[in-house]
């Protein structure tokens, strides 16, 4: 099969919106006395305009619109600007930006990664208030969905567009190597029998194709149990170590370096804007990649057309070196500015609690073709989302991913300061391992060294 610019166009906006999925904070002091002024919105004398800067792109955005204008109908009393900030990093530079000359929105989402910046910029009013002022249910949210956003036992911003990473793969490919199409790959070890046998086959040239992103490596370290930072991931007290070079931490990525020095797996690069991983799994020249759930819609979107032959999409949880475990949330969240009106804040709430009913989560998960993970359990009462996981039932895995698995300090996710800086950190190590030549256990203790490094820089920043 020849590659295809269409494939090109519209994996490539998705994979740019999921270029970050990790975690965030350890504790500031910021919020548990802040109020959340829930009734204000009786008091307004008209309606109250919200700002709302989002990142939202591409066709998700004419979902996201639709939800808004939904919204609006439903409450008169509040308008909402949309402004489209285009991408999470350039949406929270803004941000922080505007705590210096004071252009802030009224409500904003922000990517996990910035959890910690949030927490002790103190710029923000925490959604536990909101939550504890309007005696907000949240037993119906995914457990570590909410985990993974409470710092200091408050929840600081609510989840919305959640997704995490899946194995992606053909179909029919692995029929031609002899393997169960319905049965994908649940730990490392089996990746690489599959990939050996697919090649001895020769029913593809590689297996796997591997494209380094360090988000990957955040999550099969969370699928493994293994934590990310010392002091219980940065959750029992601030992150002041990274802790990649452990035993588990070798083994992974020594099976990357495997797969790639053996020829099994093709390495695809480092480049964040690189989708050779993609284009692999589109011409035949890998069976398998790693790739984010947003990913799952437009890919099918595209082999519906036919312009693939006989690429059958298959999908399956993604692997870690023992089966099962759990993963963490990645995307996106919504935060309540402090520096706004009662007025807006309570406008904001309503608006916060609008887009996490479960009706307008199902909407959304089926607005994205399933890109996006429902964030409460009672979806899977939803009609509609339940005809389209029966339609097309490997939309289901990432939100099963997420409900299934043990919560713990590990599948919850860590929480840094220099959330990037870390990641900087582990793209270069692949690097040193994987181009340079440099021994899986040298460039993870480089690599650990180099995280830690920044981790305490932002530390001592901060005053921490």
């Amino acid at each position: 099969m020849r590659t295809n610019a269409r494939w090109v166009a519209v994996l490539a906006a998705v994979s740019l919106g999921l270029a970050a999925c990790s975690s965030g904070g350890g504790g500031s002091g910021d919020g548990d006395a802040a109020s959340c002024p829930v009734g204000a919105l009786d008091d307004a004398s008209g309606p109250v305009e919200i700002t709302f800067w989002h990142a939202v792109t591409n066709e998700n955005e004419v979902v996201f619109e639709d939800l808004i204008a939904q919204f609006e109908a439903q409450e008169p009393r509040i308008d909402v600007n949309l402004i489209n900030q285009v991408t999470y990093m350039d949406l929270f530079n803004k941000f922080i930006a505007g705590l210096d000359d004071g252009n802030l929105p009224d409500i904003a989402q922000m990517e996990e990664t910035t959890v910690q910046k949030l927490v002790d910029s103190q710029s923000t009013v925490p959604v536990q208030a909101c939550v504890d002022a309007d005696d907000y249910d949240l037993s119906d949210f995914l457990p570590r969905a909410l985990d993974y956003y409470t710092v200091d036992d408050t929840l600081r911003s609510m989840p919305w567009n959640v997704s995490n990473p899946v194995l992606i793969y053909n179909k029919n490919l692995f029929a031609a190597a002899g393997l169960d199409p319905e049965v994908p790959p649940a730990t490392l070890d089996e990746v690489r029998e599959f990939s050996r046998q697919i090649v001895d086959s020769g029913a593809a040239p590689y297996g796997m194709a591997l494209h380094v992103e360090p988000y990957i490596n955040e999550f099969l370290f969370a699928k493994s149990g293994v934590e990310y930072v010392n002091n219980g991931n940065g959750r029992d007290a601030r992150a002041t170590e990274s802790q990649l070079d452990s035993p588990e931490g070798l083994e992974i990525w020594t099976w990357w370096d495997e797969m790639v020095d053996s020829g099994l797996a093709l390495n695809t690069g480092s480049q964040p804007a690189n989708y050779d991983h993609l284009f692999a799994l589109a011409n035949g020249n890998a069976a398998m990649t790693f790739e984010a759930s947003g990913a799952l819609g437009p890919a099918e979107a595209v082999l519906a057309s036919g312009e693939f032959g006989d690429l059958e999409l298959g999908v399956g949880s993604l692997p870690a070196l023992e089966p099962g475990g759990g993963v963490p949330v990645g995307d996106g969240s919504l935060w309540i500015t402090r520096d706004t009106s009662p007025e807006k804040q309570a406008a904001a709430w309503a608006l916060i609690k609008f887009l996490s009913d479960p009706e307008q989560q199902a909407f959304l998960s089926i607005g994205s073709q399933g890109g996006y993970v429902p964030i409460r359990q009672s979806v899977v009462e939803n009609p509609d989302l339940l005809a389209l996981w029966a339609q097309k039932p490997w939309l289901r895995v990432p939100f099963d991913q997420l409900e299934s698995g043990p919560t713990t300090t590990a599948t919850v996710g860590s929480i840094i300061g220099d959330y990037q800086g870390v990641r900087d950190a582990v793209r270069e190590g692949y690097e040193r391992m994987l181009v340079g030549g440099v021994s899986p256990e040298d460039a993870l203790a480089q690599a650990q060294a180099q995280a830690t490094e920044v981790i305490q820089a932002y530390n001592e920043r901060v005053g921490a």
